[in-house]
């Protein structure tokens, strides 16, 4: 009898040491971005996931009775501040789950992200050097990398019967490390391109006249810029001064903004980014959803990339979902919990995102890998692909 008890005993304290008890019936949620300095252009994506969050709680209870607590702090584009961050929202704040901001933050992150803390991470960045799900097992992308962009950019311009290429791009990992990846692995060689410059800026720089007083010596078929709307803007103006037409350059996904267009009016008339995922306004259920949070909340960014965060914010849901229905509502202790999210998340297949992206697939850590090129015409961008795979 005696024995008996201790084993009941035993298994109680087993059972408390699975399941948390410290904060029930809240599930912290981690997001930082760009809030303020640089790339603040693009925010969106850091308001999103915490809008749906928010919108979860109130639609559906959150999950199990359980509510999300967004976190949402600046990471000021900064690599030592968003290391900080990071400590805060894994150490202090508890976070089931991270948003992560930047290619840098990221990769700096990336040994502890996966080996120390041990916690799902979806970042913002789309950067190759951090998607590899045997090294770096609690990292995943919502979209097709910063690599797989340049692919498809180049791969379009040598289908328009382009001969040479210039890359475009701040002095930073977010502008160097993709370019310097294509180069490294003769990606523009493969294709029958020939790479006639590979030009880097100060990331902060006023103006670009140098830079496109170069290009317009070198004279390439196309320009692929690696960086975000803010510094595009100054390129495309610096680009008309010095007669270099915008229809000769091709922008990463970050550069699919109506900031672009509304501040460079007639510069940006033929100018070409990538999109990955769907345009605010658009006609898709996820939009549905939007509209109906915006009843009763302001939005802050009303942009493709607010889209995007709100699409993250539904699959961070999706995991967590997953996890609390196989523990009967009962929220794991801590190190559980993120372990339990990952794994549900890596089995995640074709998920709806409500017309948001593609249907996403978490098995190789990347959501999906398509893109269409888009062209700046009348002052809107206009669709002039079909959604493109890299490979």
């Amino acid at each position: 009898m005696k024995k008996i008890s201790i084993l009941i005993i035993a298994s109680l304290i087993m059972t408390a040491g699975f399941f948390s008890t410290a904060s029930a019936g809240e599930i912290p949620i981690g997001i930082w971005g760009t809030l303020s300095g640089t790339d603040t252009d693009v925010n969106g994506m850091s308001y999103g996931p915490r809008d749906f969050l928010t919108y979860a709680n109130e639609k559906f209870g959150g999950v199990m009775g359980h509510k999300y607590v967004p976190i949402l702090l600046d990471g000021k584009n900064a690599i030592p501040e968003e290391v900080k961050v990071f400590k805060r929202l894994a150490d202090v704040d508890r976070a089931i789950v991270i948003n992560g901001w930047s290619t840098g933050g990221t990769k700096a992150l990336r040994d502890q992200i996966n080996t120390l803390t041990k916690i799902p991470y979806l970042g913002q960045t789309l950067t190759k050097d951090v998607l590899d799900p045997k090294l770096y097992p609690f990292i995943f992308l919502i979209g097709p990398t910063y690599e797989d962009q340049v692919v498809i950019g180049l791969n379009w311009a040598k289908q328009q019967g382009a001969k040479t290429f210039a890359f475009l791009h701040a002095d930073i990992e977010y502008g160097r490390g993709p370019v310097r990846t294509a180069i490294n692995e003769k990606v523009p060689e493969k294709l029958g391109l020939t790479i006639v410059g590979d030009i880097e800026y100060p990331g902060a720089s006023p103006d670009f006249t140098s830079q496109l007083l170069r290009i317009q010596q070198l004279n390439p078929d196309y320009i692929y810029i690696q960086d975000s709307v803010n510094n595009t803007i100054k390129i495309l103006r610096d680009a008309a001064k010095v007669g270099v037409p915008a229809s000769k350059f091709i922008g990463n996904c970050y550069n699919f903004s109506h900031l672009i267009t509304d501040t460079a009016g007639k510069d940006a008339e033929g100018f070409k980014a990538l999109q990955i995922n769907a345009d605010w306004g658009e006609d898709i259920p996820l939009m549905k959803e939007i509209m109906e949070f915006k009843k009763t909340h302001k939005v802050a960014k009303e942009d493709t990339y607010y889209v995007k965060g709100w699409v993250e914010g539904k699959i961070i849901h999706e995991a967590v979902s997953r996890v609390l229905k196989k523990t009967g509502g009962k929220i794991p202790e801590l190190a559980a919990f993120r372990q339990m999210v990952r794994d549900e998340w890596e089995n995640i297949e074709e998920f709806d995102t409500g017309g948001g992206t593609p249907p996403l697939t978490y098995k190789g850590h990347q959501g999906h890998a398509l893109a269409r090129i888009l062209e700046v015409k009348g002052g809107k961008y206009v669709p002039i692909s079909d959604w493109i795979e890299s490979n």
